[in-house]
């Protein structure tokens, strides 16, 4: 799918070059080859393809070429039950921006609603007419009485400005810092009931297949945020570097006020009087500031993942804790019953041997003696076991 994203316009499909003509946003999604070759015309050269965005090495994710910045990421995906790993690429020009996806995100079209929402800007107002100007001295005769034009002049507003690429940019890694966030929330509501799951007290009386079972259905969830804490981490990493990186491109002059509120994080218009090399993709003033915050977001996205991870690896260690103690407790029943077997099997074959000079042998109550005997060596040891604990006795 071929999307050109326009302000003030619905999306539409883009099918040749001239579709693509004054369109700030052109995003590709699962592009065939004839797409992404059409769109590395629109863009003067190659875009790069799925292994190129799937590199994981810092100069492949982050690199300018011809006066355009590259920039890729992988971001997660929730299909069906499990959170899968895909990687995104954004193109950033001087008027242009290009994104190539290939799986669909709620990121992407809540920003594409919005710029498809956008007010443009009004056309200049016409010069007033003679009649409607007052001067100073009829103001002056008539105090208590207003001018029309003071009575119709509504309240002072920010008149919403062209949107360019860059600011496009910034509401995309914006809007995708507040869905990791949001992933990190349910992360973190998980990890809480995970650990209430395992430190909960169970029935004594419940089946052996019912605690592998609980066990084995324990160590697939402890994986399962192991993983998924991996995916974030990766995908907060990739940002912080693309957030870094724009916030250090500058750009010198005024920075014109943001005319699309795509999110909460809204600056005001700045002036950047640093004076740096002027790039193409280079961010304004405003721009750049949003991006430090977002990159001051995604620092603390980084430490809370850090920290869900490591409650991981804390539920990991608890949960084969408790394996071991249930194999312990096997292990004791396997001790006493193959300890309790030993005596009467060691009695019978003594009094199996083909002696004549055994004196029980000849024993009118010989047979019921060994009996007694092999009992009294069974049930000596069960006391002694369950007077120790091991068989639900006396702690």
């Amino acid at each position: 799918m071929f999307l050109a994203h326009k302000p003030g316009a619905p999306a539409r499909a883009i099918e040749s070059e001239a579709d693509a003509q004054d369109v700030t946003w052109i995003d590709l999604l699962n592009p065939t080859p004839q797409e992404q070759a059409l769109a590395g015309c629109i863009c003067g050269q190659p875009l790069p393809t799925l292994d190129d965005l799937s590199e994981i090495e810092s100069s492949s994710r982050i690199s300018v070429r011809n006066g355009a910045a590259f920039l890729s990421t992988p971001l997660l995906k929730k299909i069906g039950p499990e959170f899968q790993s895909s990687p995104v690429g954004f193109i950033l020009t001087a008027d242009r921006l290009i994104t190539i996806r290939y799986q669909p995100y709620p990121s992407f079209e809540a920003v594409a609603q919005l710029v498809a929402e956008h007010i443009l800007p009004p056309a200049p107002a016409s010069t007033p007419a003679p009649s409607t100007v007052v001067g100073p001295a009829q103001d002056a005769a008539h105090p208590d009485q207003k001018s029309p034009q003071t009575a119709a002049a509504p309240p002072q507003r920010l008149k919403p400005a062209p949107i360019g690429a860059g600011e496009i940019l910034v509401a995309l890694i914006e809007t995708i810092v507040d869905r990791l966030a949001d992933i990190l929330e349910n992360v973190g509501l998980l990890l809480d009931k995970l650990s209430q799951d395992i430190f909960k007290r169970r029935q004594n009386k419940s089946p052996m297949h019912s605690i592998a079972a609980w066990q084995r259905d324990l160590l697939e969830r402890v994986g399962s945020a192991g993983d998924l804490c991996s995916r974030v981490r990766d995908a907060l990493l990739g940002l912080e570097r693309i957030t870094i990186f724009l916030g250090e491109s500058k750009k010198d002059g005024a920075a014109p006020a943001s005319g699309l509120p795509l999110s909460a994080r809204r600056f005001e218009a700045g002036v950047s009087s640093l004076s740096t090399e002027n790039a193409p993709y280079a961010l304004s003033g405003a721009l750049r500031g949003r991006m430090t915050t977002a990159n001051r977001d995604l620092s603390s996205l980084t430490d809370y993942v850090s920290q869900a991870a490591s409650k991981v690896e804390f539920l990991l260690d608890a949960t084969l804790g408790f394996i071991s103690i249930e194999q312990n407790g096997m292990m004791k029943v396997l001790t006493v019953v193959s300890f309790i077997g030993v005596a009467p099997t060691l009695i019978a074959g003594v009094y199996g041997m083909n002696f004549k000079d055994i004196p029980e042998l000849e024993w009118r109550y010989g047979y019921w003696y060994s009996l007694a005997l092999m009992t009294a060596s069974v049930v000596l040891p069960l006391l002694w076991f369950w007077r120790k604990g091991w068989l639900g006795g006396i702690k």
